[in-house]
């Protein structure tokens, strides 16, 4: 069974023990963070929190945050003013462009890939995607340097995302995301009984203890006690008064964020992120999908950015008012840009050569923006910043150190937003440099 085991990859381990789980206690759960963690130095930023929105298919610069009115590539789109001199919003952020005082914004990103797939794995893990690894998203590489924030929460939660998300990497499952696939509806099937009464289901928690107590004791590998942790800490979960951190309908008023985050998966998945991390959740993501406008961009712009704008504003507004503004870094991220020059089907195609993304809260400084596409939006004109770059300007507003060296488990170095080896000594150095414009 161990050798069966361990030649499936992270992701397929962590689905044999989710279908293990299922059938042996009734429950549904998947693995969570714990485990002992590494408790580094401070050093960066003071966020404790952060949550990342991530607009997945391609969110078009030139309709959002960089918009171009009245150039040859422009489209349709108009500007928005923010109250700074020469800065404008496209129109479909209005709330946004109205509190620029509290955003920041990077017009000069750049991805070295137009796949989907390659470029969103640049982006979570600053790293290029090899078939022989998997590398860790930003919320694993926090708890593994920081150490685990809540005793029964868990320290990521991951909601919407898809198959592809790379989770803990080579981490392994203490250390993964939760992932939510309905804000609305929470950690689905997490009672502790579920359709079975207590003793029933003490009697199958038993007898997977009695099954699995003799494969344990013979193989006392990492990986295995990992499991068992897992085992642990979901139970722990399922039992929490915590799980109600997970149910929007407990918010205060819910009926009426709702409206103004907006009632889709988008503003839902902003409310509960804003409750996870009011209650000890370290690292949020909330993935919105829709931004691959190759066809009628001009009609479907309007309400995916109509959407980003209630729900980014309404949190920054909820956030200052919970005195949590300051705690939590707010971060934005695609996988690429669109193209400036407007298809035969009235939309944009693939473009990673520049594209934008903001930061908020935490420590960052709003009202700027940091560097420059050229007039037509084509490609960087100033200040280039890489996948890597904004991993590292998240790890310096949570205080992770960039040259905090951790191996995998084939003993290859690591680093939070990427490594490279001087080429005299060969010693191992952080590649990725924050925007420390943005916390000045």
């Amino acid at each position: 069974m161990k050798d069966q085991l361990m030649k499936l990859d992270p992701l397929s381990r962590r689905q044999f023990v989710e279908r293990t789980a299922k059938t042996a206690l009734g429950v549904s759960i998947l693995p969570y963070l714990g485990g002992q963690a590494l408790r580094a130095a401070g050093s960066g930023g003071t966020a404790e929190y952060c949550i990342f929105f991530y607009m997945s298919g391609g969110m078009t610069h030139m309709d959002t945050f960089d918009p171009k009115p009245g150039t040859e590539t422009g489209g349709n789109t108009k500007g928005a003013p923010t109250g700074v001199a020469g800065v404008e919003l496209a129109e479909f952020l209005p709330k946004l462009a109205k509190g620029f005082k509290d955003i920041a914004v990077v017009r000069s990103m750049t991805q070295k890939t137009g796949d989907h797939r390659g470029g969103s794995y640049w982006m979570h893990t600053s790293y290029q995607p090899r078939a022989t690894i998997i590398h860790p998203t930003m919320g694993p590489w926090a708890q593994r340097i920081l150490g685990k924030k809540h005793d029964t929460l868990p320290d990521s939660v991951a909601i919407g995302v898809g198959g592809n998300f790379p989770g803990a990497g080579f981490f392994g499952p203490t250390l993964a995301p939760l992932p939510i696939g309905d804000p609305m509806k929470g950690v689905q099937d997490s009672k502790i009984y579920g359709s079975i009464d207590e003793g029933g289901f003490n009697k199958r928690l038993d007898m997977a203890n009695t099954f699995d107590q003799t494969f344990r004791r013979k193989f006392q590998t990492e990986d295995v006690k990992a499991y068992t942790q897992f085992y642990e800490e979901t139970l722990n979960l399922m039992k929490s008064e915590d799980l109600d951190t997970f149910d929007l309908t407990k918010e205060d008023g819910y009926q009426e964020k709702l409206q103004r985050y907006g009632n889709n998966r988008l503003g839902q998945g902003a409310l509960l992120a804003k409750r996870l991390v009011k209650s000890g959740v370290r690292f949020v993501e909330v993935d919105s999908g829709g931004w691959d406008m190759h066809n009628d961009l001009w009609n479907a712009i309007q309400g995916r950015g109509g959407d980003l704008d209630n729900a980014l504003s309404s949190l920054i507004e909820d956030l200052k008012a919970e005195g949590l503004f300051e705690k939590t870094l707010i971060v934005l991220g695609t996988e690429f840009g669109r193209t400036p020059k407007i298809n035969a089907n009235g939309g944009r195609d693939h473009h990673p050569r520049v594209f934008s993304t903001m930061f908020a809260g935490g420590g960052i400084q709003g009202g700027q923006v940091y560097g420059k596409s050229d007039k037509l939006g084509m490609a960087v004109e100033e200040d280039p910043v890489e996948p890597k770059d904004f991993n590292a300007t998240i790890a310096h507003a949570l205080g992770i150190p960039l040259d905090k060296i951790v191996y995998s488990p084939s003993g290859r170095p690591f680093m939070v937003a990427g490594h490279k080896a001087d080429e005299k000594t060969g010693e191992i150095l952080p590649e990725g440099k924050p925007i420390m414009q943005f916390f000045s």
